[in-house]
């Protein structure tokens, strides 16, 4: 069975694929660019596409005031169940999770940072899917507030080249298996990634089987400036996601935007 991406079966494997993922560095490098490129103190924050609230939650944590967004309610559920798994400073409250079009969003409260951690600008396919994001971020940001994001990089996508992957977690249970087969297409700057999981059980029957399909498009520098300025943002740092120090090029596949309003 193939469903759209992030369905109720992958969404409740989800935290268990990527339970290696540096979720707390990446807070680290968050606040680093906070500290560097922010005129404004940073209080209150906006998750985009927030997932299963790993991020959101870690940085509550941190004492931000945080809401999360996502289109997927399953994603939602699951973050909403982890309050008991995070401690929280004394006056902060617990990150607030909506269901919502991160194309579409009005929740006509501003932010001092929008984060699109994870590819989520890379989820938006189309140029006029890519602009009606911005066009949320730019709308809720206060003046001189920032957007982070990371995405795919388009000189390394065409120097590296997307390859089919297969991830084996271990668990309790049994094992996950997860394969990834890309097909690039040049000419859109797009990825059709049709990801197929299979969990066995310890004696090797199968207990779950699925397959989802994420539509992933990838950027070059000399596009996202024009749609950032289209959407009233201005563009002001690129670099390696996880290293604000190394530049973006062909061998940074990952690479983190930072622009403001």
């Amino acid at each position: 069975m193939t469903i759209s991406a992030f369905g109720e079966a992958y969404s409740s494997f989800y935290d268990l694929i990527y339970a290696d993922k540096d979720y707390e560095g990446e807070c680290e490098l968050i606040e680093a660019a906070f500290d560097r490129f922010s005129a404004l103190r940073v209080n209150r924050v906006l998750d985009l596409g927030c997932g299963t609230g790993n991020h959101a939650w870690r940085l509550a944590c941190r004492g931000y005031q945080v809401i999360g967004v996502d289109l997927s309610e399953p994603m939602l559920k699951i973050a909403r169940q982890k309050k008991d798994s995070f401690r929280l400073p004394a006056g902060t409250s617990a990150p607030l999770f909506i269901r919502g079009d991160v194309r579409r969003l009005n929740l006509r409260v501003k932010f001092e940072a929008v984060l699109a951690l994870f590819a989520v600008l890379g989820y938006q396919p189309e140029n006029e899917d890519v602009l009606a994001f911005l066009q949320t971020v730019e709308k809720h940001l206060e003046p001189g507030g920032l957007f982070l994001a990371d995405f795919w990089y388009g000189p390394a996508v065409e120097a590296i080249k997307p390859e089919v992957r297969e991830k084996v977690i271990a668990f309790s249970q049994g094992r996950l298996i997860r394969q990834a087969r890309p097909r690039l297409c040049p000419e859109k700057n797009q990825c059709l990634v049709h990801y197929h999981l299979l969990m066995e059980k310890e004696d090797g029957s199968i207990a779950a089987e699925f397959e989802e399909n994420h539509l992933m498009r990838y950027f070059y520098k000399e596009e996202i400036e024009p749609l950032l300025e289209l959407s009233g943002l201005k563009f002001l740092h690129l670099s390696a996601f996880g290293d604000l120090a190394r530049p973006a090029g062909p061998d940074t596949w990952n690479v983190l935007l930072v622009a403001k309003k």
